[in-house]
This record gives structure tokens, sequence and C-alpha cells, in this order.
């Protein structure tokens, strides 16, 4: 049979500028929410949240199943909160970029007195042995976590840093965080990662701290080992091994240029970003 043109040219009609915006504004917030859990394990959960309800409804329809048709129809309500509750991560962490207003600038003093004394300090330190755990500020304030440690707020330097994680020191436990050319506090208690690439698993509990900030801040964090004195980057719930000093000199300064935050996150399969 011939389709009804008359039919096609009514619906047509109906798709004004306002259903045109009313599209666009859902499709945008579908691609939104695809890309904050790409990657995670909410996609994983995503993925068998949807699976589950697709067969609820075709065995519902298939069977004339009544009670799970009728479930199916009223589970969005519970599925909103469900939701809510299982990806309180990937919630948490899409309203603070969407509340983010920019990037600090920095002189190119600040920043390469921060780089220098950070590179100096994290090489001295991986040549003695001693852990330690840097992290850094940027636009996701961390006042909170600041307040769980001592403030130190004092000019950044290689012997301050180093000085801080020295063994035995009252202060070289936890994580030590810098805002802009200062170290505001020490001893600060920093949130652990809950799920760790199998790769990943034996890691500590300063490597442990050191990506969990980063899921849920835009902070990053410079981690050195006690046991093996290896230097690791972590940026956005990703965990880099940095192989020289020469390599994580040019890392940090990549990560305080605005232009490149995140394509040194991207980069973790032996493919260090030059």
């Amino acid at each position: 049979p011939m389709p009804d043109i008359e039919h096609i040219r009514e619906i047509l009609n109906q798709f004004g500028p306002n259903a045109v915006l009313d599209i666009a504004l859902i499709a945008a917030a579908i691609y939104g929410a695809l890309r904050l859990v790409s990657g995670t394990r909410a996609s994983t959960q995503a993925r068998g949240a949807l699976v589950l309800f697709l067969l609820a409804l075709t065995l519902g329809r298939l069977f004339n199943l009544t009670v799970v048709n009728y479930l199916v129809r009223n589970s969005l309500p519970a599925l909103l909160v469900a939701g809510a509750v299982i990806f309180q991560p990937e919630l948490r962490r899409g309203l603070d970029r969407l509340g983010r207003t920019g990037i600090r600038g920095w002189n190119r003093a600040e920043h390469a007195e921060v780089v220098d004394s950070l590179t100096k300090a994290a090489v001295r330190m991986s040549i003695e042995r001693h852990g330690g755990l840097f992290v850094v500020e940027r636009t996701t304030g961390l006042q909170d976590v600041i307040s769980t440690g001592i403030r130190v707020d004092a000019r950044i330097s290689p012997e301050l840093l180093a000085g801080i994680f020295y063994p035995n020191s009252p202060m070289h436990d936890m994580a030590v965080v810098l805002r802009d050319d200062r170290v505001v506090a020490a001893g600060c208690l920093l949130p652990l990662t809950a799920e760790l690439p199998t790769l990943d698993r034996n890691l500590g509990t300063r490597h442990r701290a050191a990506i969990g900030i980063t899921e849920q801040t835009d902070a990053f964090s410079l981690v050195v080992s006690e046991e093996t004195g290896e230097i690791s980057l972590a940026l956005g719930g990703r965990l880099l091994p940095v192989p020289d000093e020469r390599r994580l000199r040019v890392m940090l300064e990549m990560l305080y240029d605005r232009a490149t935050p995140t394509r040194v996150a991207e980069d973790r399969d032996g493919r260090a970003p030059i």
C-alpha cells in the first residue's frame, strides 16, 4: 500500500521550533550522561539495568504478565531514586563540572616554581624511598579535605615538600594539599577509590587515596611509593607511572597548561605524553 502522504505531512507539521529545541535538549542530556559514565563502573551498571528493564518489558508483553507489566509501567519514580543512589559519585562529578566557571590563571613565575619544586621533591623522595602524596587544587575547591589536616600556609619549595614526608616527622602521614604556589595543609585525609583495574589491585592506601581524590574533583595528585620509589601521577581517576625526572617535568607542565589537562589522563597504556 502507498504511504499516506497527508498523514506524514501532518506529522511533520508538528515539528516546529519548540519541538526541535525539545528534542535537542533531551539529546544533549542523554549525550552528557553517556559521556559522564563512559569508562566507569557506572556504564556497566547502567547496561545491566537497561538489559533487566528490557527483559522484563519483553516477557511482560509476550506472556501478558499483569504484575510485571504493572511494575514496568510504574517503575519510573523508583528507577530515578535508584539511579541517584547507585550513580551518586558520577552525579556529584557531573554537577561539579557544571559548576566550574573556569580555571584560575597562573603567571609564568608561579607555574615554573611549582613545577620545579614538585619535580625536585618527588625525585629526591624517590631516590631516598620516602613515600609521599601531593594533591594540587585546581578549579574544584578542596576546603573539606584541607580541614581534615594541619594548616601550613607556606610558600612552596622542594625542601619543604620533601621535609614534610621525612620518616617519623609529625606531618608525614596522609596528604599535602597545594593551592597556587603555596602549601596549604599537610596530614590531610583523602577519599579512597572504591574500584581499581585488575593490574592495580595490589596498590596500597596512599595510591588508592591519590586516585580517589581525582575521581571526585578535578585535582591531580603526585604520589611516591615508599616500597619501590616509583613516581606516579593521578588524574581523572587514573594512575599514570612516570619513568623519569624529564617526563615528570613535562607532564606537570602539561597539567598546568589549561589547554591540555585531560590529554595526560587519556594516555595510560605506555604512551607517555610528550
